[in-house]
């Protein structure tokens, strides 16, 4: 069950206070084999993004605990106008717009893996064809510059490579993705611990399915 509460913010852009909402507790009774969470109730990760209703200013909630100087950082901001369209996509897009500008001026340290997985998240919830392809495409070219940079926790590696390849799967470019789950099968096929990643790559080139099980 998801429950929300009312957050006051002030926009460190603009400096307007208004009220969002912010997640009290939620939850989720299964995964989709590209690792979606399939949350209970209320999609809480429209929650996780805070939107200024006067510029158009979004992120997380540490993102508006920031305190910004840079007047043309703040030009650049406020040149976007603010998002009429508060669907959970069209706040995701903005968000990661934000975030590569105020990477661009300096104002945060993030690398390709952290945004890799910002534009997981617009994958993951992405409504659109056009904006599924858009996103994944983002989404694996992040995660490959990451892995060529080794920049990916050693934890996550093989688990992301096997994202790599689902996430080409279901942009229909099976030939890719099957190639890639091989690569993740031979890859993990000695490691006991990857047995559950062995198996799904097996399943996901051979037999996919879009849930995962729950002995995954």
């Amino acid at each position: 069950m998801t429950t929300i509460y009312p957050l006051p913010l002030t926009c460190p852009v603009c400096n307007e206070d208004f009220e969002s909402c912010e997640i009290g507790s939620c939850g989720f009774g299964s995964r989709r084999t590209d690792f979606r969470p399939n949350y209970w109730g209320l999609n809480p990760v429209l929650y996780f993004y805070h939107l200024c209703p006067s510029c158009g200013f979004c992120g997380t909630k540490a993102s508006f605990k920031k305190t910004f100087e840079n007047a043309t950082f703040k030009e650049k901001i406020l040149s976007l106008g603010p998002l009429h369209d508060h669907s959970l996509e069209k706040k995701l897009e903005r968000a990661i717009i934000c975030l590569e500008i105020m990477k661009r001026y300096d104002l945060i340290q993030m690398n390709e893996y952290d945004f890799a997985n910002y534009w997981l998240d617009l994958f993951w919830w992405a409504e659109t064809p056009e904006l599924m392809k858009k996103s994944g495409q983002m989404v694996i070219k992040y995660f490959q510059i990451a892995l060529e940079k080794n920049i990916v926790p050693s934890e996550e590696i093989f688990k992301i490579k096997y994202l790599i390849a689902e996430i080409y799967r279901r942009l229909d470019q099976k030939n890719i993705a099957n190639k890639l789950f091989d690569e993740v099968i031979s890859l993990t096929e000695k490691n006991d611990d990857l047995k559950w990643l062995h198996n799904l790559a097996i399943q996901q080139k051979t037999s996919p399915k879009d849930i995962l099980d729950r002995k995954t």
